[in-house]
Formats: structure tokens, C-alpha cells, sequence
């Protein structure tokens, strides 16, 4: 961007002006030798060196507001990296390597990407206000990608509360060419966000070095009218409940047995109704929602006096105000309240946790549950999952963590009681941006770190930890409101510093969960390693609370490469399984265990006096129960294995039904592999897209192409409802 600057002739003053320029000299030379004293000396002070200035370029800083545009042609804010884990990043603003068609400005940024980030690595910087997007409803970015097809990710936060964003996609069509790129919010999105977050390439291969530039970042122009976005339909589940189900009355969700419903839908509903899979969860898709209800059993009315909130996940592209009401019809006159669900997020699922308090009603026999939408005349579509009532979700974990297995010689502990640990000096340090309580649960010691942002340990700057000897780093984790977790460490005693940074990959809620990272990953030298941090990993988010226990480095030797004790006991009623392998159960008929055509070794071993299958040099297996008499799992909701590994990372079960032409199958993956422990696996059959009511053929899989080295142990695998 230039700015012309206007110029008027002048009436020539040089020769005045040089006379007193000189008679200036003279005077400054004769005060500077009475002065001289007074100068300090050239070692003492270093004249500042002025800034580049740009021309056209205001002296001011810039303004970080999108309403008026980022050009970049005089800089831009100070932007802050995330996810780079094995990699890094460089950002420049740089001339225009291609200035042409929609995009001849001088300067653009250049954003390059080594290999080894995260791929759902990116940048963010602040914004000097909240969004308005009153007028203009879309965020405009000019974009020059080396290849098509690549996802850019725009997402918008409160700087202050990161749970507040809204994400949006758009996809590169063409390569080495400026493009522009439209990113669609709503009316509705104004005034929350004041932070903007860029992923180029997002959740793409990230193992090379990428250059992307990148332009003209700003609000749709002024008196443009975007058309509305068909809405969107989610592309993942709801979030998985984490309360037993003997705290809740559920009317609609796979985690639990539902009360009885007598009607979904009414018949006077004001909605369309589907019901529908995503990721294999059934959920509810209300289309043109005016209102829409769900009856559950007028002659036995639900009593909802012991429980305290209602609960349920949404998802919407266009609703903006949105509520529930319960009906109690066995009362006369019948009683009723509505309650909203306060501000409406668009684009994701959001969880809804009501007090029933708030309910002005008799709510010993409710009888009808209701979705509003408060809008009159908007035609929205809905979708709802996890409708239950309870008496609050848990904050904490109720049971202590699991007790580790790895003998006490092959192990460096930081913190557990079951361990005497190494030198720790600080924990927490000073420096670390957390809260820190340490809790006893069930008689074991926990560490509590609230409003973690990160956390420091050091052991021992005078005696730094050499961990050349150990394999791997374990820690188990709770967490009921983290997202994404990692640990890194530090070694301070060589020069410059070094660390690494090592994600705990994809983190289970409202549970406890064992990490197992191998000290391979992390790129550094780990013989004197002094510090250990544990980060939250979501930018500018320190709202969390993770609960922490037994945080140790092993040495994967002959003692922790299979199990010591037996798989978990099952707990399902027999009547209710279809067993394959497991001493709980009687088994229904398996003629071949295993198969001729399996891929792998086979043992079958004793552990504390329970039948346990070892699978060695597993690249695949096979089960088969019975050609001639295929097992119907149609009544069955879901498989169930107890799997044991020390060095498997990927691992799937696959069914097959051979009885039909052409064969049918699907297989699944186990989710992240954890290991040196018993895991325990349960996978809804819904998510198996085949015919499963002559199911033949059961096989495990590695899922780790070209890599047939791994052994797996295995129990209790059947079919449950």
C-alpha cells in the first residue's frame, strides 16, 4: 500500500539558511568545550538505531482490526507458534513473489513449516477488539498454496476464555496461484472473539518443509450481503458421557440404558425427525424445528426429585436461541417451565448442564421432555444427543490412580507411591503457570494442578536425571475438561539449552488414563535432563484442571515385556453375551483358534491361573466360530477385548460375514494404544458397516503396515448387549 505524499513549491531560502547554520557551528563549538566534562563516555552510551521507515507506513503501531483489514505492507502483530514439536516455524513479511492477479500489493507474509509439527500445528495473534459481524459476515484471506486440496482453518477465540471459538474451514483449489479464500460466520458470532487463529494445511502431512503466503486478511467489504450457509451437518460424535450409569436417568444415549420412552417423536411435534449415526453414535437430527416432543411413560410419570440438573449435548449451524421444557401432565392443571440454553454456539457440539431448580414445577411425575426453538419462524435444524438427568458431573476423580506393574529396578520415579523417587528440588517450581494442591484419593497421594496453563518440576540442577538407560516416560492422567495435553523435557546443562515436547495424543475424559511415551521421541540429549514440565496445549487456555500421579521413566527389559497379572474380570451378565474367548463365560462354538492363514504366532498361556492368548510377530489373526452355523450378533450392541502390549501402537479387529456374496467385513481401530498395562476395549457394532447377522470370521489386526514384530496379548473377547 502506498500513500502519495503532496509537495508545494517554495521561495529559495538557501543562502540565509547557510549563514545561520554556521553561526550555529561556531556557538555549539564553543559550548561543547565548556561542556565536555559532562559527556559520558563513548563505552557508556550507544546512540539507539533508528527504525526502517517505510514509505507511506504510519509511525503508530498497527491496529490489529479486520474490520478495516490487515494488509501488511507496514508489518503486522506480534504473532505466538503452537505444535511445534519436532519442527519449528519462520514468518516474514517479504516482498510479493508473485504479484499478480487478484493479489499485486509489495508485501505479503510468508509463513514456512519445517518438517516434524504438529499437524495440527498454526499461529494466533490478538485482535484489537471483538469481531462485529453485524454488517459483514465473513472473514476474506488471500492465499498462495504450494498444492490444491489443502484445508485452511480459520478459528476465532476469546482471548480470555479459549472454550468461547468457532471454527471455519475453507480448501485451496489451485496451487503456486493467489487465491481468495471466504471463511462464512453469522450475525450471531459478534461481539465474542477477539483472537484469531490460522492452520495452513491443517491435520495434513506434515513431513516436509511447506512455504505458504498469505495476504488481505478482513471482513467482507462494506454492503455486501453474504447468503446464508446451508447448514452443516457434524462430522463427529457427541462427547462420550463419563457418569456410571447408576448416577443418571437417561432418556436418549448409547452410553446408557434408557428409561422407558413411549414417544420419539410425538405425533405433535413441530419438527422433522431422523435418527442418525455419526461416527456409529445415534443421534437425533430435528429439521425446521419449531418445537418437538418426547413422551416418556404417562402411567408410571418419571420422578426427577433426586437428581439435580439436566443434561444434554446440541449441535447447530443456525439456531440462535434455543430451550427446553419439562412437562409434568399428571397433575391437574398439568405444570410446566421452559429454561434456554443460554447463549447458542454454532458449529460444534456444546454440552448443557441445567439445575432443575431452575424449573418452577412439580417435577415428581414428569412426563414430557420438550426442544424450543425461541426464535418465532426460523426454520433451524437440530441435533441432540446424551439427554439424561443426574446430580452433577464430576469434577475430580473418585478412585486413585492405577497401580503401576513396572518393577521398582528398571524404574526412574519423579512422583509415586509406589516408587522411591529420584531427587525432586521443585514441585511445583515458582515459574509455573498452575495451580498446585496435593490431594490424597483413596489413600494414594495425587497431585492437583488447577488453571493449568504449564507446569515445572526440576529434579536436581547440582545432579541432573541421565535417562539414556530408560525406554519410555509413563504418567497417568484425569482430566474432566482438558483437550490437549503434552510433557516436555528440559535439559539446562548444556549450552544452548535443550527440550522437547511430546503430546499425550488424544485425551480421554472423566477417567483415568495411563501414558506410555517413548524417550525416542523426544529429539534431545536426555543424560542430564533437570526439568519436566506438563502443558496445556490449547493456546491461550489455563482454565483446566489435571489431576496427576505416577510420572516415572522405565527401561522396557525382560520384566515389563509381558504381563504380570490377568486381565480385568468382565462384569456383564452371561445372559447378556455372546463369548468368544474368556474364562467368564462358557464360549459359543469356535472351530478355529487360529486359523491356518494367521499371520502371526500363537500361544496360549496361563497368568495367575486365567487362559490368556499370546500373539507373537503379529501382523494379523484369524478366529473362526462356524461356517456352517454363522453367529447372529444383530441382538449384540458391542464387542468386547482385554488387550496387553509392550511394543504394539496400532492395533484394529476386523469382522467378517463369509456367508453372503460378495463377503462382507469392516474393520476398527482400537483407538491410541496404551501400553504396558491391561486395556480394556468396548466397540459398538453399529460402527462395523456390514451384515452382522452371520458373522463367521474374527481377526486382529497390526495396523502398522510392513511391521509383523509386535506381540499381543488377549481375554475376554465377546459380544455384549
Amino acid at each position: 500500500m502506498n500513500t502519495n505524499r503532496s509537495t508545494k513549491s517554495k521561495i529559495s531560502t538557501r543562502l540565509p539558511l547557510i549563514a545561520l547554520i554556521f553561526g550555529l557551528g561556531i556557538i555549539s563549538i564553543i559550548i561543547s568545550c565548556e561542556t565536555e566534562d559532562d559527556i559520558p563516555p563513548p563505552s557508556a552510551y550507544v546512540e539507539p538505531e533508528p527504525l526502517p521507515v517505510v514509505e507511506g507506513c504510519p509511525e503508530d503501531p498497527i491496529v490489529n482490526d479486520i474490520s478495516i483489514g490487515l494488509d501488511f505492507e507496514c508489518g503486522g502483530p506480534e504473532i505466538s507458534f503452537f505444535g511445534e514439536k519436532d519442527g519449528s516455524f519462520t514468518l516474514e513479511y517479504v516482498d510479493n513473489p508473485v504479484a499478480s492477479g487478484i493479489n499485486t500489493s509489495e508485501k505479503v507474509v510468508e509463513f514456512i513449516q519445517t518438517a516434524g509439527v504438529e499437524p495440527w500445528a498454526g499461529m494466533f495473534f490478538d485482535l484489537s477488539g471483538k469481531v462485529d459481524f453485524s454488517e459483514n459476515q465473513a472473514i476474506k484471506l488471500k492465499v498462495y498454496s504450494p498444492a490444491a486440496e489443502q484445508t485452511i482453518l480459520i478459528k476465532l477465540e476469546d482471548s480470555g476464555d479459549g472454550s468461547i471459538n468457532k471454527e471455519v474451514m475453507g480448501t485451496t483449489t489451485v496451487a503456486n496461484e493467489w487465491e481468495e479464500l471466504t471463511f462464512n460466520f453469522s450475525t450471531s458470532d459478534s461481539d465474542k472473539y477477539d483472537r484469531l487463529v490460522l492452520f495452513f494445511n491443517f491435520n495434513g502431512e506434515k513431513d516436509a518443509p511447506t512455504t505458504h503466503y498469505f495476504d488481505d486478511i478482513i471482513l467482507g467489504e462494506a454492503g455486501e450481503i453474504i447468503p446464508p450457509v446451508e447448514a452443516e451437518e457434524p462430522t463427529t460424535a457427541a462427547p462420550a458421557p463419563i457418569l456410571p450409569e447408576s448416577d443418571v436417568i437417561s432418556v436418549y444415549s448409547d452410553s446408557y440404558t434408557p428409561t422407558t420412552v413411549s414417544e420419539l417423536p410425538t405425533e405433535w411435534s413441530g419438527s422433522g425427525f431422523e435418527e442418525i449415526q455419526i461416527e456409529g453414535n445415534n443421534t437425533i437430527k430435528y429439521s425446521d424445528l419449531d418445537f418437538t416432543g418426547i413422551v416418556t411413560d404417562y402411567g408410571n410419570p418419571t420422578d426427577l426429585t433426586a437428581k439435580a440438573f439436566v443434561h444434554f449435548d446440541y449441535w447447530t449451524a443456525d439456531g440462535t436461541e434455543l430451550g427446553i421444557k419439562l412437562v409434568n401432565t399428571a397433575v391437574d392443571p398439568a405444570q410446566e417451565d421452559l429454561e434456554s440454553f443460554g447463549t447458542v454456539i454454532q458449529g460444534q457440539w456444546v454440552s448443557v448442564d441445567i439445575a432443575l431448580d431452575d424449573f418452577a414445577m412439580d417435577r415428581s411425575q414428569v412426563t414430557q421432555i420438550l426442544f424450543d426453538n425461541l426464535v418465532a419462524g426460523a426454520d433451524i435444524t437440530l441435533y441432540i444427543d446424551n439427554l439424561y438427568f443426574h446430580n452433577g458431573q464430576p469434577t475430580g476423580p473418585t478412585s486413585a490412580a492405577p497401580t503401576p506393574t513396572v518393577a521398582e529396578a528398571d524404574v526412574i520415579s519423579i512422583y509415586s507411591d509406589s516408587y522411591t523417587p529420584t531427587t525432586v528440588s521443585e514441585l511445583p517450581t515458582e515459574w509455573s503457570g498452575s495451580g498446585f494442591e496435593e490431594i490424597q484419593i483413596e489413600g494414594n497421594n495425587t497431585i492437583k494442578y488447577s488453571d493449568l496453563d504449564f507446569t515445572g518440576i526440576v529434579t536436581d540442577y547440582g545432579n541432573p536425571t541421565d535417562l539414556t538407560a530408560m525406554t519410555h516416560v509413563h504418567v497417568d492422567y484425569w482430566t474432566a475438561d482438558g483437550t490437549e495435553l503434552g510433557i516436555k523435557l528440559v535439559n539446562t546443562a548444556v549450552d544452548p539449552v535443550q527440550e522437547d515436547l511430546e503430546s499425550f495424543g488424544t485425551v480421554t475424559q472423566g477417567q483415568w488414563v495411563s501414558v506410555d511415551i517413548a524417550l525416542d521421541d523426544f529429539a534431545m540429549d536426555k543424560s542430564q535432563v533437570t526439568q519436566i514440565l506438563l502443558d496445556n496445549l490449547v493456546a491461550g487456555d489455563a482454565n483446566i484442571t489435571v489431576y496427576i500421579d505416577n510420572l516415572f521413566f522405565y527401561a522396557l527389559n525382560e520384566s515389563s515385556i509381558e504381563p504380570t497379572g490377568a486381565a480385568p474380570t468382565p462384569t456383564v451378565a452371561e445372559a447378556d453375551v455372546i463369548s468368544i474367548y474368556s474364562d467368564a463365560y462358557t464360549p459359543t462354538t469356535v472351530s478355529e483358534l487360529p486359523t491356518e492363514w494367521s499371520g502371526s504366532g500363537f500361544e496360549e498361556i496361563q497368568i495367575e491361573g486365567n487362559n490368556t492368548i499370546k500373539y507373537s510377530d503379529l501382523d494379523f489373526t484369524g478366529i473362526v466360530t462356524d461356517y456352517g452355523n454363522p453367529t447372529d450378533l444383530t441382538a449384540m450392541t458391542h464387542v468386547h477385548v482385554d488387550y496387553w502390549t509392550a511394543d504394539g501402537t496400532e492395533l484394529g479387529i476386523k469382522l467378517v460375514n463369509t456367508a453372503v456374496d460378495p463377503v462382507q467385513e469392516d474393520l476398527e481401530s482400537f483407538g491410541t494404544v496404551t501400553q504396558g498395562q491391561w486395556v480394556s476395549v468396548d466397540i459398538a457394532l453399529d460402527d462395523f458397516a456390514m451384515d452382522r447377522s452371520q458373522v463367521t470370521q474374527i481377526l486382529f489386526d497390526n495396523l502398522v503396515a510392513g511391521d509383523a514384530s509386535i506381540t499381543v496379548y488377549i481375554d475376554n473377547l465377546y459380544f455384549y448387549r
